[in-house]
């Protein structure tokens, strides 16, 4: 038990010491993950802590739990048109099949928290299993040139570096869709098409004329189609013995809904922004993996606020060191970052050097043998 009050919140959102990924992948494991949080804080305690989720008029204590604990379903059309407008067009009646269609608000917050696992899960991935300590390798070298010298040990192992980090990039996003499907599933099927069908039903607003000449016009309001406010409750009672002898219709305020309503669209709308630039963000990736140039012109956007950028069109490196170093560049100095580029320029030209006289070298070998064979 000591073990879990060791846990601290704010170690959640502590700033690394040393910087090994980017932005986009801080609005995955940070701010979507703090985006979620909030869900989970405000509704279970909104669902478990303030004694009052689910109001039942004139029930007493039994039929709020039981309304709460087996779930509601929506008025009848009449009705919810007189009492808060509109809800579900899809229901003309409360029956058997129907009358349980709100059960999920009870385990939204438990389902979030899962959400919350599986979006810092490729966070964990990357730098447990994949990264482990390699920038913090370079950057503790502290000069310019131990860390060249580390970055030439470690040049064999860039391209393993940068592909798994891009796995991980994809991974983030495939969280995002996971959670997608997982709130999908337990908000009856109505959580793809949600922003969607609220966008559209306030921005089209038919008119009076328009409903009397087509009644078919009038759609619900699919906020409290999914997390209605005001819901309807069945509770059979009877003998023990067996046989439903008295049957009992409650209507029940869920206020939690309200919050719900709202927070629930600004998570489908962050989900999808988040989708979108994480698309964006692997096509980048994938350019800057196939295409030298893209390489370099990232390398020198990182090296631009050194003034050294001019620096990278000397480099003669393959994508994933050029991706390696433009990660040093986050996490030191620009005097330090001109010790290295120096150094890495230097011994690329001793290997150069080395290469041509080894070629030099062979081609005096064959002339003395052609020398010899003609004497003899």
């Amino acid at each position: 038990m000591d073990q879990f009050t060791k846990i601290k919140l704010k170690n959640l959102f502590k700033k690394d010491k040393v910087n090994h990924d980017n932005i986009l992948f801080k609005l995955h494991h940070q701010v979507n993950f703090f985006v979620i949080l909030v869900g989970v804080l405000f509704i279970f305690g909104e669902n478990y802590l303030n004694g009052k989720a689910i109001v039942c008029k004139g029930g007493d204590a039994y039929a709020n739990q039981y309304c709460w604990l087996h779930g509601t379903g929506h008025l009848h059309s009449d009705l919810a048109k007189g009492i808060t407008g509109l809800c579900s067009m899809d229901q003309e009646e409360v029956t058997e099949k129907n009358d349980r269609q709100t059960h999920y608000y009870l385990w939204l917050p438990f389902v979030l928290a899962v959400c919350m696992g599986l979006v810092k899960l490729p966070r964990v991935i990357w730098k447990s299993l994949f990264e482990r300590g390699t920038m913090a390798s370079l950057v503790e070298r502290q000069t310019g040139e131990k860390i060249a010298s580390r970055f030439n040990k470690l040049s064999r192992r860039t391209n393993i570096y940068f592909i798994c980090f891009v796995i991980c990039e994809l991974l983030n996003m495939v969280a995002v869709i996971i959670c997608f499907h997982i709130m999908n599933s337990l908000l009856n099927g109505k959580f793809w098409s949600y922003g969607v069908n609220v966008n559209n039903y306030y921005s089209y607003k038919p008119t009076q004329e328009e409903l009397r000449s087509n009644p078919g016009l009038e759609a619900p309001n699919p906020m409290c189609n999914l997390f209605p406010t005001e819901v309807a409750c069945n509770i059979c009672t009877g003998s023990i013995g067996g046989g439903c002898n008295d049957k009992s219709s409650f209507l029940c305020i869920l206020s939690n809904n309200l919050f719900n309503q709202y927070f629930f669209l600004i998570l489908w709308c962050w989900w999808v922004f988040l989708i979108f630039i994480s698309i964006l963000g692997l096509l980048y990736r994938a350019a800057q993996m196939s295409i030298p140039t893209v390489s370099q012109s990232i390398l020198q956007f990182h090296l631009t606020p050194f003034g050294l950028d001019y620096k990278a069109s000397k480099l003669s490196l393959k994508p994933a060191d050029m991706f390696m170093l433009a990660k040093l560049a986050n996490n030191v100095k620009g005097s330090v970052m001109e010790e290295v580029l120096d150094e890495i320029m230097r011994e690329g030209g001793e290997k150069k050097d080395l290469e041509l006289k080894m070629v030099l070298t062979n081609d005096d070998d064959e002339q003395e043998k052609e020398m010899l064979a003609n004497n003899v």
